[in-house]
C-alpha cells in the first residue's frame, strides 16, 4: 500500500487515513456530512473516496445505515482501515464502480451524498497520480451515469446533495432535467460578494421538473477564518 497519514476529523474525535501523496480532502465533505440528520436511516455515499463523509456520518448517527461505494482499491483499503480504527460497525465500504447501476439499491436511500469528480476529462491535464485521477477527473459519459445511478438510488420521499464545481452547472442541469425531481441550486462562495467556485445541488423525487436557488454558503468570513455557519460543520 501506498504511504498514508493518520489524521483526525470532528476535532479529533474520528481517525482517518488518506494518502499522503494522493488525493486528499478538503472542505466539501464536511459541508456534505452537515446536510443529513437522524431521520436519514440509510444513507448512500457515493463515490466514498477514503470515507470522510461515511465516517463522519457513523459518528453522528449511530443509529443509522451507512453505505460508501468506491472504485479506487487504494481509496478503498484507507477507509475500511478508518473504520476498523474507530470501531464502527453502521458502515460499509465496497469495491464498486458507481458508474455501474445496482439494482439491489434502486429507490432503497433516504439520503444520498456525493462529491464526484469536479473536471471532466479534456478540460485539464490530468495527474500521474491515479489516486488524484480518479477523485477529479471523469469523462462526460461517466458522469452521466454516476448522476443518473444517484437519481436511481433514491427512495420516493428520499434526497440528494452533489457538490461540484460551478462551472459544470449546465451539464448537471441537462441531465437532471430528465428526471421529475425538485432541484435546489446553492451557490458556494469563498468569500461574500464573490463568484461562486462550487456549487450544493438538492434533488428530491417529484411529479415534475422543479428548479430553484437557495442563498449561498459563505465559507470563510473576512478575516479568512471559516464563518460561524462553517465553523460549526466541524465539530
Amino acid at each position: 500500500m501506498n504511504i498514508y497519514t493518520k489524521d483526525h476529523l470532528l476535532e479529533k474525535k474520528i481517525v482517518y487515513f488518506q494518502p499522503q501523496n494522493g488525493y486528499r480532502s478538503g472542505i466539501e465533505p464536511i459541508i456534505l456530512a452537515a446536510q443529513a440528520n437522524y431521520k436519514d436511516k440509510s444513507i448512500l455515499d457515493l463515490g466514498s473516496g477514503c470515507g470522510p463523509i461515511s465516517l463522519i456520518l457513523a459518528y453522528r448517527f449511530p443509529n443509522s445505515k451507512i453505505v460508501g461505494l468506491e472504485k479506487n482499491i487504494l481509496h478503498f483499503e484507507l477507509s475500511q482501515k478508518s473504520k476498523m480504527e474507530n470501531k464502527f460497525n453502521n458502515v460499509e465500504f465496497k469495491n464498486e464502480d458507481v458508474c455501474h447501476l445496482n439494482n439491489n439499491y434502486v429507490n432503497y436511500f433516504d439520503l444520498i451524498l456525493s462529491n464526484p469528480p469536479f473536471f471532466l476529462e479534456n478540460q485539464i491535464i490530468k495527474s500521474k497520480n491515479d489516486s488524484i485521477n480518479d477523485a477529479k477527473y471523469i469523462s462526460k459519459e461517466k458522469s452521466e451515469k454516476w448522476f443518473k445511478n444517484l437519481i436511481h438510488y433514491i427512495k420516493d420521499k428520499g434526497r440528494a446533495l452533489i457538490i461540484n464545481r460551478f462551472e459544470n452547472i449546465d451539464f448537471m442541469l441537462r441531465i437532471f432535467s430528465l428526471f421529475n425531481v425538485i432541484i435546489e441550486i446553492t451557490p458556494i462562495l469563498s468569500f461574500k460578494d464573490t463568484k461562486p467556485k462550487n456549487v450544493l445541488i438538492s434533488l428530491k423525487k417529484n411529479e415534475n421538473y422543479v428548479e430553484k436557488t437557495t442563498n449561498e454558503i459563505i465559507i470563510h468570513s473576512n478575516s479568512s477564518k471559516y464563518s460561524k455557519q462553517v465553523e460549526d460543520w466541524f465539530k
